[in-house]
């Protein structure tokens, strides 16, 4: 019997990328807001102007048991002239404006005591608890702190910062078809007509930077052909370990694909050997 060894690789992908990707897009869910609906100018002086942006949620702590909880909401939004909106679930769930308070009790700098008062309101803690000290660490750093016990502080980081990049990859999930395996194929397959582990080492995938320059990692994918991994945003490439099998007629691969930050990217790479 001659075993014709073909590789046919066909690859469908399914970008499950929902919802804003960028910080100037979800900025634009405010602009159902005219910028002078609160006020006429900017109540914030110039010091607090580094506060605006897209920041997301970390961590949400203090009340009587004092530990940390999931945040409520994904996304703060706030942009000139103190208008603020909350966004969960790519919805922009409430929005209002923010007052500059007295500060009696804390006098340090790049804090603000600011209080959220919502327009459109929303069943999260910000609305309960909405009188905030608001510290600025370095640009990148929010913090929402409670101004008595038992309340909740609320830690952010701007969106796109390399901190953010850090805390929240993406996630990159698939599928690896090989086959066929034996000339005739049953349904069910015969146990020996199945991919194994040296299966999947003879057609080894990777995952390369986007010039195929350095490679990043293997692709050992569980026995059903599933994985799993979080990657940093940006652009990269799967493609053969060995170029031979590249060279056996097959296409699809090298794949380009894009990951983007807290969204999950699908991929199904099916490989045909060419087995009849």
């Amino acid at each position: 019997m001659k075993i014709i060894k073909k590789t046919l690789v066909y690859v469908i992908i399914f970008l499950s990328l929902t919802g804003c990707k960028t910080e100037e897009l979800y900025l634009k869910k405010l602009d159902i807001i005219p910028a002078d609906k609160y006020y006429s100018t900017d109540i914030l002086p110039d010091s607090a102007k580094n506060i605006y942006g897209t920041w997301k949620a970390l961590q949400t702590g203090g009340g009587i048991a004092g530990t940390s909880y999931k945040p409520d909401f994904d996304y703060l939004l706030l942009k000139p002239n103190a208008v603020f909106g909350i966004v969960r679930n790519d919805s922009l769930i409430a929005y209002g404006k923010l007052t500059l308070l007295a500060d009696n009790t804390m006098h340090i700098n790049d804090v603000w005591f600011l209080k959220f008062d919502f327009d459109q309101v929303a069943n999260i803690e910000l609305f309960y608890g909405a009188e905030k000290y608001f510290k600025l660490i370095g640009n990148d750093s929010l913090d929402l702190m409670a101004p008595c016990c038992d309340r909740f502080n609320t830690m952010l980081v701007r969106q796109n910062s390399d901190w953010y990049n850090s805390v929240n990859p993406g996630t990159l999930k698939g599928k690896i078809s090989i086959g066929p395996l034996c000339p005739v194929e049953t349904i069910p397959p015969q146990p020996g007509c199945m991919p194994t582990a040296e299966t999947y080492k003879a057609w080894q995938t990777a995952i390369w930077n986007s010039t195929e320059t350095q490679k990043i990692m293997d692709i050992v994918p569980n026995l059903d052909g599933t994985f799993q991994f979080d990657l940093s945003e940006g652009q990269y490439v799967i493609d053969f370990v060995n170029q031979n099998n590249n060279k056996l007629g097959g296409s699809g691969l090298p794949l380009k694909f894009s990951i983007t930050h807290s969204k999950t990217t699908q991929l199904s790479i099916n490989i045909d050997t060419g087995i009849r």
